[in-house]
C-alpha cells in the first residue's frame, strides 16, 4: 500500500472517531479497513500519538475497549463538495412532500453555514453549473452568445499572462487591438476587461465582437493594485462610473422576492417599521440601475440620491415617448 493510501486511511479513521457516538474498538477498525488486528492496532496507536489530548474512552457494553474523539476535534478537516450540495438539491427535487422540501432547504442552509465564507460563493456558482450540466436546470434568459473557442483562448492568455491581439468592430469601423487581458464580466453579454497600453487605461470589449483573436508570445505584468472583484463591485452590470450611495425602498408585497434577490455585492437589506424593505448599496452604472428598477414597476421607490431619481424620470419619459 502506498503512503498516500495510508494517509487517506488515517484521515478516514479520524473521521470515524469523530462521528462515532459509542466509540470504536479494534475489531471495528479491523472490519472496516479489512486488515489484520495488528494493522488496526498500529493505525489506532498512530492516531492517538497525533491527537493525545483529544481521545476519550467510552463505557463499553461488550467488555471491549472503545474510544472516540472529543467533539469538534476534526471539524477543520470536514468539508463539503459541490457534488454534496448538488445531490441534496437533486433529492429535494425528487420529493413531492413540501414539508420535506422545506426540511431539506433548512439542512442545506445549515451545512452552508459550516462552509468557510471564502468557499461559499464559489460553491453556489459550481452547484448551479453541476445541476445544469446534469439536465436538472435550464438557464432561461436572453443573452448574447460567446464563442467557446474565444473564451478558451482568453482563459489561456489570462492564465499565462500573455498579451492578446484581435480585430474589434466599432461604430468607426474595424480596429486592431492589443490588450493585457484581466478578466471577463458575464452579464447579458460577455465583456472582456483588460489594460490597453495604447490608451494607458482599462477598457471593456464585448466578447461577441472580438474576431481573429491571437495569443502573442509577449508577456505582461498585471497591475498588483488591480483587484478584479473590487473593480466589478464599483459598477452595476458593466458600467463604470463614480459610485453613488443608493437607497431603495421596496413595497412589502414583494418582500420575499427582494430578500432572495442579489442586487449588488455591497448591498445591505433591512425591513422597515412600515413592513417595506430597504436596500442600500454603493455603485456606479446609473443607466443599468434604471434598467433594473424598471423591472420592479411600482413596487420600488428611489429614496436617494436625487441624481438617480432625475435620471430614472428621464428614462421613464423616454420610454413613454417611444410608445
Amino acid at each position: 500500500m502506498s503512503r498516500l493510501n495510508k494517509a487517506e486511511q488515517i484521515i478516514e479513521l479520524a473521521m470515524m472517531f469523530q462521528t462515532s457516538f459509542t466509540g470504536l474498538c479494534i475489531e471495528d477498525i479491523r472490519k472496516h479497513f479489512e486488515c489484520s488486528r495488528r494493522s488496526a492496532e498500529r493505525m489506532k496507536t498512530l492516531l492517538f500519538e497525533m491527537f493525545p489530548e483529544k481521545i476519550e474512552e467510552m463505557p463499553s457494553y461488550d467488555k471491549k475497549k472503545r474510544w472516540r474523539f472529543v467533539k469538534g476535534t476534526m471539524n477543520s478537516l470536514i468539508s463539503f463538495s459541490v457534488d454534496d450540495f448538488a445531490n441534496l438539491e437533486y433529492l429535494k427535487g425528487l420529493s413531492d412532500d413540501e414539508n420535506r422540501k422545506k426540511q431539506l432547504d433548512e439542512l442545506i442552509l445549515k451545512i452552508k453555514a459550516l462552509t468557510p465564507q471564502k468557499n461559499a460563493r464559489a460553491l453556489e456558482t459550481d452547484i448551479e453549473a453541476v445541476i445544469e450540466s446534469e439536465g436538472f436546470a435550464v438557464r432561461q434568459y436572453s443573452r448574447v452568445k460567446a464563442d467557446p473557442k474565444t473564451l478558451e483562448l482568453l482563459r489561456s492568455a489570462m492564465l499565462s499572462f500573455k498579451k492578446i491581439k484581435f480585430d474589434y468592430l466599432t461604430d468607426k469601423g474595424n480596429r486592431k487591438i492589443t490588450l493585457n487581458p484581466y478578466g471577463v464580466i458575464i452579464s447579458d453579454k460577455y465583456y472582456l476587461v483588460g489594460f490597453n497600453e495604447y490608451v494607458n487605461n482599462l477598457r471593456l470589449y464585448r466578447v461577441d465582437k472580438i474576431k481573429n483573436l491571437e495569443i502573442t508570445e509577449e508577456y505582461f505584468d498585471k497591475d498588483e493594485k488591480f483587484n478584479f472583484r473590487e473593480y466589478c463591485n464599483n459598477s452595476f452590470g458593466i458600467y463604470q462610473e463614480a459610485p453613488l450611495n443608493i437607497t431603495l425602498e421596496f413595497d412589502k408585497s414583494v418582500t420575499d422576492d427582494v430578500l432572495n434577490y442579489h442586487f449588488h455585492p455591497t448591498q445591505k437589506i433591512k425591513q422597515l417599521d412600515n413592513g417595506n424593505i430597504e436596500v442600500k448599496f454603493t455603485s456606479g452604472g446609473t443607466q443599468a440601475i434604471c434598467f433594473e428598477l424598471f423591472k420592479w414597476g411600482t413596487n420600488v421607490k428611489i429614496k436617494r440620491p436625487v441624481k438617480l431619481k432625475e435620471l430614472y424620470r428621464t428614462y421613464i419619459k423616454s420610454v413613454l415617448d417611444n410608445i
